[in-house]
């Protein structure tokens, strides 16, 4: 279902993107039908309605959905088919009809209508007029819609081909040659010779036709064959003639039986292929083509082509995109000196034929136009003027001294000019707004431009927007005055002008008083709606007191004035803005306030100034100025005692640590004089500036050093008794002794004071004398009884 979906939405997308005509009126322009073929789905009759013409005579009542296409012939007969399903696209059992007239009144000329189950169908029809219109008519059974591929090739043919190489038709130019359908391999079925690649069992043609013709400038050639039903299998043998006569001694220079088929089954001769043979069945590297020849001039060449699949025909077109020096039929070549062009209606063309060769039977026009002459004969030049838009062709037919003829023809596409409503004069007052409209609507592919004239007493703004432009324009001057307006519309190669002059009075400027500013928010009075030289009207927007806004007067209309504005300004409030006022000590200085802010503002301060205390000030602006009171608060800071811990006295040369540079209380500053610990000194502390702070002083005592005094000790004897030292000297210092008192030897003892006294260290030396046995002379002995003399004291 998905993959249904898919296809019906491609399907809807194509028939709107190719926009084929769907009914006579809007029939699709073919401009060259000249072996035409569309591309695939190109063109479809899927949601085609139901057209105002009568069915074809052949057609089924269901065949309503069809599709319509127009040509010129450029020949007397024509091929169309339609291919489908299976060909191409998806259309199937296709019906088709030709008509010539017009189409308010059609002739039919010929239909076809398609079997159910096929793919493709075919309408041959003669007598056509070279330079006629004619119309094509495609549809299919209501079930069958479809996308489809449509080949015509409208062509004048020589004697039709023959099926034997007897009835050879000879080819006098390298128009396309379209064969409508075939019969049979002719009286002789067996005509390609053996070793060739058409040479099978039995009968070598079914469906054959014969052509030839003779070189007349040496160069390459290329040929396509295009069946009608590209399902056909189309075989061929060129031969190369040693004469005129196809049945003659021949040579075999290419030859084609390949089965292969191309999305068109086209086989032939191109630029590209290498091959010269191709042999029955799609064998590898085969494609239906083979190799180009080159022509020599005064050679002829033949050509038999069979359709070895059914009877139905093909169409022979040679040279085609062939840009490698092509070679030439002898035969007329006719040179017609144009090239497809656009012109607008009513222009004219012209036409000639010099530089045609070959062309001794004459040279015939044909001007598919509706201006006179819609024929003529020989080189020219013609000039055709073309009264009517539409698509035409100019057709050149040269004949040989044979009879035998080629046809060159180009595409003259007439465009309609735009149609422009001539504008009609105006005439304004100044400043007033107008348009001028170019045309009801603007065809598709047209452009406009408007040019407008300077008036150096004129201002104003003029904008194009397509077909109308839009203008308000002031008359800066007391004198009428006049600017004009040029149109210019192109479609193509057609160019149409027209002016249009606007006249513009001097209007009268409105005058009103000026309103003065006022406030946000005050009071405003409505607007006059007379001016102060009689103009009445309206003002908008509606007033505003909350911003400065522009107010338009708009004249009642009738009076020849202009529109003016109004301004009235609404000031907004003002914050008075004042720096602020640094804190002061108490009782420090204090200037007086400025009276007027910093934006402006002048007013007067309340109450008096106080450098007691901290005070808030109340600004009251001077009256007249958009703005409110405001507020100024002035601190008074207190003075504040320096607070500092009292630093414990030292001993005279103590360690003295530096004084805190911030009290107690916060206050920083510094000390005077320098830290001394030899004396008792008062030191002074200064805060730092900007502190509300008094100076404070600090007393640090230093106290003098004691020498402790200790009363002398006796010598002793070497071991006698030693009393313990006094712990505290005669003025009172208290102290340890080091050593251990020594009773044995004279010692010097320190005296080390109490730590937290100032004093020093004090010695004390205890002499202890050594034991000496005294020695005195011996006594002489005596009789006892003697005297004895008293013994020494003294040893």
């Amino acid at each position: 279902m998905k993959t249904v979906r898919l296809i019906v939405l491609f399907l809807l997308f194509m028939s709107s993107a190719y926009g084929q005509g769907d009914d006579c009126l809007s029939a699709t322009y073919l401009p060259n039908v000249s072996n035409f073929c569309s591309t695939n789905l190109n063109f479809t009759n899927v949601g085609a309605t139901t057209g105002l013409t009568s069915l074809p005579t052949c057609w089924p009542t269901t065949a309503t959905q069809d599709v319509w296409f127009q040509f010129i012939a450029t020949g007397t007969d024509v091929l169309v088919s339609i291919n489908g399903s299976g060909n191409g696209g998806s259309m199937i059992a296709p019906n088709i009809a030709l008509y010539s007239g017009n189409c308010s009144l059609l002739f039919e000329l010929g239909c076809s209508v398609g079997a159910i189950g096929a793919g493709s169908t075919q309408l041959y029809e003669g007598a056509l007029a070279p330079g006629t219109t004619y119309y094509i008519r495609v549809s299919s059974p209501p079930s069958y819609q479809g996308t489809f591929i449509l080949c015509a090739n409208c062509y004048t043919p020589t004697t039709n081909p023959g099926a034997d190489c007897g009835g050879a038709a000879y080819l006098c130019n390298q128009n396309s040659v379209s064969v409508a359908s075939l019969s049979g391999g002719g009286l002789d079925n067996d005509e390609p010779e053996p070793g060739t690649c058409m040479d099978v069992w039995g009968p070598d043609e079914g469906n054959s036709s014969w052509f030839k013709w003779t070189c007349q400038t040496s160069g390459t050639l290329t040929f396509n064959i295009t069946p009608i039903n590209s399902n056909d299998d189309i075989d061929f043998i060129l031969y190369q003639l040693s004469g005129t006569n196809a049945c003659g001694p021949r040579t075999a220079i290419r030859c084609n039986s390949s089965s292969c088929l191309n999305s068109v089954g086209s086989t032939g001769l191109n630029l590209i292929d290498l091959d010269i043979n191709e042999w029955p069945n799609c064998n590898p590297g085969e494609n239906a083509y083979c190799q180009y020849i080159t022509m020599v001039a005064g050679v002829s060449y033949a050509i038999l082509i069979n359709n070895f699949s059914a009877s139905t025909g093909f169409t022979l077109s040679f040279n085609t995109g062939n840009t490698n020096n092509p070679g030439t039929f002898l035969g007329p070549h006719p040179i017609l000196n144009h090239t497809n062009t656009t012109i607008c209606q009513g222009s004219s063309v012209t036409y000639n034929a010099t530089g045609s060769t070959n062309v001794a039977g004459g040279l015939n026009w044909t001007f598919s136009s509706s201006s006179n002459p819609t024929t003529s004969i020989g080189n020219g030049p013609f000039t055709i003027t073309y009264v009517n838009s539409g698509n035409y062709l100019g057709i050149l037919t040269g004949y040989d001294q044979f009879g035998c003829q080629a046809t060159e023809f180009v595409n003259i596409q007439v465009t309609a000019p735009p149609v422009l409503i001539n504008p009609a004069n105006q005439t304004i007052c100044s400043s007033n707004s107008t348009s001028i409209t170019l045309m009801n609507s603007i065809p598709s592919g047209t452009t406009v431009q408007w040019i407008v004239s300077s008036n150096p007493f004129v201002s104003g703004t003029s904008a194009g927007s397509g077909n109308v432009i839009n203008q308000t324009l002031t008359n800066n001057s007391s004198q009428v005055q006049t600017v004009t307006y040029t149109i210019t519309a192109t479609k193509g190669p057609c160019t149409v002008v027209s002016s249009t002059i606007v006249t513009i009075n001097p209007g009268i400027v409105p005058a009103f008083n000026a309103v003065s500013p006022i406030c946000l928010g005050g009071n405003l009075s409505a607007l006059p709606v007379t001016s102060l030289n009689a103009i009445t009207g309206t003002w908008s927007p509606a007033l505003n007191n909350q911003a400065t806004t522009t107010y338009t007067f708009t004249p009642t209309a009738g009076q020849c004035a202009t529109t003016t504005t109004l301004t009235i300004t609404v000031n907004p409030t003002i914050t008075t803005t004042f720096a602020a006022v640094n804190a002061i000590c108490q009782g420090g200085n204090l200037s007086a306030l400025p009276t007027s802010s910093i934006n402006g503002i002048t007013g007067t301060w309340s109450p008096a100034l106080n450098n007691q205390a901290t005070t808030t000030y109340t600004f009251t602006p001077t009256a007249g100025q958009c703005t409110t009171t405001t507020t100024l608060t002035i601190t008074v800071n207190p003075t504040i005692t320096t607070t500092f811990a009292a630093v414990n006295a030292i001993c005279q040369g103590g360690n003295l640590s530096a004084l805190p540079t911030s009290s107690l209380n916060g206050i920083t500053g510094t000390w005077s004089p320098a830290l001394n610990n030899q004396a008792t000194t008062t030191y002074t502390f200064t805060p730092t500036a900007g502190q509300c702070a008094t100076t404070t002083t600090l007393t640090i005592i230093v106290n003098t050093t004691i020498v402790p005094t200790i009363a002398a000790v006796n010598a002793i004897c070497q071991g006698g008794t030693l009393s313990a030292l006094p712990t505290s000297s005669l003025n009172g210092i208290t102290g340890t002794w080091t050593p251990a008192l020594n009773n044995q030897a004279t010692t010097t003892y320190t005296f080390a004071p109490t730590t937290g006294q100032c004093a020093t260290t004090a010695t004390l030396t205890i002499t202890v004398n050594a034991q000496v046995t005294p020695t005195f002379n011996a006594v002489s002995p005596i009789c006892q009884g003697d005297v004895l003399s008293a013994l020494p004291t003294s040893s």
